[in-house]
């Protein structure tokens, strides 16, 4: 493969978030990436292999937790954000933001129909301080929590259903007070 200088950026480094394209093998070192956008293994042409890479996807977790536990925490290198972060050329960590958005939910009307949607929440490790947010957001800082939330069904089911996935959530994650930041209210939304 040939490219011109001027078509190459060179020294680039990868922090996981690439891996090799033939394998999806995640890829941690030296690369340069093309005018054309492609991206390869070594500092510049001809150092090394020049294997081809992509964006890493990890795609072979069976739960949602085992799948965040082990990505970054930086959600924009998630599996279905991943063609807005090579849009914007994002790297690893890049402009990660501390603190999570606050987002108020809005079920819509295909979640009645299903009868429960998905809430993020997420918690200060050093504190008991919440936010309810649009999506995932987990850092050293914060810890993600994401809850099904039931919305339809008999009023007393729903009740002791979101009680009971609030308070295994706590257990699971060792955090307390989601309850209390709920006011205790686990017919939120319901209809």
């Amino acid at each position: 493969m040939y490219y011109p200088k001027s078509h190459i950026t060179p020294n680039l480094y990868s922090n996981g978030e690439l891996s090799i394209k033939n394998n999806n093998t995640p890829y941690t070192g030296y690369y340069f990436k093309t005018l054309d956008g492609k991206q390869f293994t070594g500092k510049f042409p001809g150092d090394g292999k020049n294997q081809e890479l992509n964006p890493y996807t990890n795609t072979g977790f069976t739960t949602t937790e085992e799948f965040e536990a082990n990505t970054p925490e930086d959600t924009r290198f998630y599996p279905v954000n991943i063609d807005y972060t090579l849009l914007k050329d994002i790297k690893l960590n890049q402009g990660l933001t501390s603190s999570p958005t606050p987002f108020y939910p809005q079920p819509n009307e295909q979640d009645y129909q299903l009868g429960e949607f998905t809430r993020y929440f997420s918690k200060k490790t050093n504190e008991n301080k919440y936010t309810e947010t649009s999506a995932l957001f987990k850092n050293s800082l914060h810890i993600g929590i994401q809850l099904p939330w039931l919305i339809t069904g008999d009023r007393d089911e729903v009740i002791r259903v979101n009680q009971n996935i609030v308070k295994l959530r706590e257990q699971q994650l060792n955090v307390s007070g989601l309850g209390e930041y709920l006011k205790f209210n686990y017919i939120k939304f319901y209809r």
